[in-house]
């Protein structure tokens, strides 16, 4: 099959999910729908965007009557909001038609009788068409018209829509308010970070954030300044650069790849990107606009370097000198040495360890509750 036309592929997978032979009526009220499936997005950035949409989707729906598709690679994120056992995960470098991977998805995937499927992948590919197809509800929404795979266009007013119109369309269509929805989404991650605060134990605690966004006062990160900062951490710390869109990534490629370290296009404008954030113990970061969305984070640290004159939340810096403001917020001069930095990060994130007279006392006491 591999040599077919592009045409014959399309026309083979539409036989094998069924043809295009079926009655259509439209329901007036999407949101009565209890048997739902989500095919999520590839681009991690749209993925965040879609990710409140599916917390309230989730929320008023049973076990069985809510799914959720997504790459494996986005395991940790649904984990984070309390999604993971409400999703089926697949690798997309390996799901091919044929393979038994995909005819146990497709399995798994028609165990129930579905009454909408939402594809909110823009850019995909026929297999996963056909999966959409094969979960045979009688409405399948999708942001391209793909039919008979998907039987729904969503069309909104933009003249050029862009995952947050097609998201504000779909919390309208299954009358969801957008305001709950989104703290409903920050609040979910906020309450698995406090089960699960003690990042000392997590693979990521050695691993450090460096927010590239630049400052809403002054001049942006240089190559030089991310290269000594980089240099002075090593070895006890590891940075992972993230930004507020794509393309300021693509300003630094060139030192990232000198330096051989990862990147990540995190967007900071997004509701969930909480889920991504805490799994770390600090963030690097100038004042920048989305510096604010930190303070969210209740268990990371959080090392903001100013210019002389700058000010944030209230705390100011009229000298270029060294203070700590608050339990997680750290100021560093950016003109000062960076190796110093590292001496206070290391400091600040130090896990503090009761007493051994302490720890036997709560032990002790433990076991006359236990006794009584």
């Amino acid at each position: 099959m591999r040599f077919f036309s592009e045409s014959r592929i399309r026309h083979w997978f539409e036989n094998r999910a069924g043809g295009k032979n079926e009655m259509f009526h439209y329901k007036a009220n999407l949101s009565d729908c209890k048997k739902v499936v989500l095919f999520l997005p590839c681009e991690q950035e749209n993925l965040f965007v879609f990710l409140p949409l599916a917390l309230s989707l989730a929320e008023k729906r049973g076990q069985d009557d809510f799914l959720i598709l997504t790459d494996e690679n986005n395991r940790h994120i649904l984990r984070a909001i309390d999604l993971e056992n409400k999703s089926i995960f697949y690798n997309s470098e390996n799901l091919l038609y044929g393979e038994p991977v995909f005819f146990e998805l497709e399995r798994r995937i028609k165990e129930q009788k579905w009454e909408v499927c939402l594809f909110l992948q823009e850019q995909t590919t026929l297999p996963y068409l056909y999966l959409a197809k094969v979960t045979d509800a009688p409405y399948r929404l999708g942001i391209k018209q793909e039919f008979p795979f998907l039987n729904i266009a969503l069309q909104t007013a933009e003249a050029n829509p862009t995952a947050y119109d097609y998201r504000n369309f779909l919390y309208k269509t299954f009358a969801i308010n957008s305001v709950v929805a989104q703290e409903h989404a920050i609040h979910a991650t906020l309450k698995n970070e406090k089960n699960s605060g003690d990042y000392a134990h997590l693979s990521t605690s050695n691993t450090l954030l460096l927010n590239l966004e630049p400052p809403t006062n002054g001049e942006p990160w240089t190559a030089e300044e991310i290269s000594t900062l980089y240099k002075s951490l090593q070895p006890q710390f590891r940075l992972i650069a993230i930004a507020d869109t794509s393309e300021r990534l693509d300003n630094y490629q060139k030192i990232l790849e000198d330096l051989d370290m990862r990147s990540s296009p995190v967007l900071l404008h997004s509701e969930s990107v909480f889920s991504i954030l805490r799994q770390y113990p600090a963030i690097i970061t100038l004042n920048s606009p989305h510096t604010h969305l930190f303070f969210n984070l209740s268990f990371v640290h959080i090392i903001m370097l100013n210019s002389f004159g700058d000010s944030f939340s209230g705390f100011s810096s009229s000298e270029p000198t060294n203070a700590k403001n608050s339990n997680r917020l750290l100021k560093f001069a950016r003109n000062g040495n960076f190796y110093s930095l590292t001496d206070m990060i290391k400091s600040s994130l130090k896990p503090t360890v009761p007493p051994p007279e302490t720890t036997v006392k709560k032990r002790s006491a433990t076991k006359r509750q236990t006794l009584l």
